[in-house]
């Protein structure tokens, strides 16, 4: 009898906590990082003729988007269901595929309050995580960062029901459309708020728009119609040496930069140098391969800077250096080498974009 009764006040308790909590969607705060008007309201960009069923499910990807808003609530938390079964990479952990990171303003800096991931990733269903608990009841200004490699469906943000809550103004100046390889896209970053953009984001003050599609930025030329297509922006970075092989850049980089040129006179587009892999040290194949794409980019791109003024060439340095250790599979970076990355380009990318 005592086992039964035990038994009742338990689900009556856990009655009353899920009476206690207040569901807000997500789409009636404020969306930082988006790129343009789609469709459906979670997708970076909208299908365009020509592109891959790959890279279709990549543009429905929530990485880099991200809500603000304020709260007292002393608990958050979110509510999710997944447009399809998200995935974890051989180099992803789900609190960064398919996980949420939680960061608060404190004297002015963006701060790490909590993170967390569904235990369960089946589609068509509500999954819900707590956050953070007992941060108090203090007004506090949130920037949630969603999952990196899984589509949603529908989003709500959880606080208790005692408590309010209401849309930010955006944290970020400006619009900074960053189109790139898996690297931008966030492959290997341990959270999902650790791309290299997003910390360039919180680092400086502007907001630089995650656009990355893994293993598929190659300067296709449909993917310059669904980057034209968009709002407008103040500058185009492009970490586009990355994936295409040197015969596709010599192919394929200048008819691109005359698209922009001529459909975006005047503004900046700011080229980023591939990173040197860690899986080049003791393969002399991979070491060639990556030498002559290297190579290629860096010949192709003066060119361009002497024959454009609007374009730019930004040597990435090493993501992994000094120590060579700051990577998560040989190719991809690990969160602290894309803390190394944002640091070799932020000045660079700074002075650009203050003259």
């Amino acid at each position: 009898m005592r086992k039964l009764l035990s038994i009742a006040l338990f689900c009556l308790l856990a009655i009353e906590v899920q009476a206690q909590r207040s569901y807000t969607d997500a789409l009636s705060l404020t969306v930082v990082g988006k790129y343009t008007q789609t469709a459906h309201p979670w997708d970076r960009l909208d299908e365009r003729e020509g592109m891959t069923a790959g890279e279709k499910g990549q543009a429905k990807h929530s990485a880099g988007l991200a809500i603000a808003f304020s709260t007292n609530s002393k608990s958050i938390g979110v509510r999710v269901v997944w447009r399809a079964k998200a995935a974890n990479g051989g180099n992803m952990g789900p609190i960064s595929a398919r996980g949420f990171d939680l960061y608060m303003q404190k004297d002015g800096q963006w701060l790490w309050a909590g993170n967390g991931y569904p235990g369960k990733n089946t589609p068509d269903e509500p999954h819900e995580v707590e956050l953070i608990s007992d941060c108090g009841n203090a007004e506090k200004h949130c920037l949630l960062y969603l999952p990196l490699f899984s589509q949603i469906e529908s989003l709500d943000i959880v606080t208790t029901d005692e408590s309010w809550i209401e849309a930010d103004s955006q944290p970020f100046k400006g619009r900074i459309a960053v189109w790139g390889s898996s690297y931008t896209h966030g492959s290997g970053a341990g959270r999902c708020a650790m791309t290299w953009e997003a910390q360039l984001a919180r680092a400086t003050g502007y907001n630089f728009i995650n656009l990355g599609f893994s293993g598929n930025c190659k300067l296709q030329p449909y993917f310059a119609d669904a980057l034209l297509a968009g709002e407008p922006v103040d500058a185009f970075i492009f970490d586009a040496f990355s994936n295409p092989s040197p015969k596709e850049v010599q192919e394929r980089l200048e008819p691109f930069i005359q698209r922009f040129v001529k459909e975006r006179p005047g503004i900046p587009l700011i080229f980023l140098q591939t990173i040197r892999r860690e899986k080049r040290n003791f393969s002399a194949s991979y070491d060639a391969r990556e030498h002559a794409k290297r190579a290629t980019a860096e010949e192709l791109m003066q060119q361009m800077v002497a024959k454009y003024p609007n374009v730019y060439w930004i040597n990435t340095t090493n993501a992994s250096a000094p120590s060579h250790e700051a990577t998560s599979d040989g190719s991809h970076p690990d969160s602290y080498g894309y803390t190394l990355w944002m640091q070799s380009v932020k000045e660079p990318i700074l002075e650009i974009l203050t003259k």
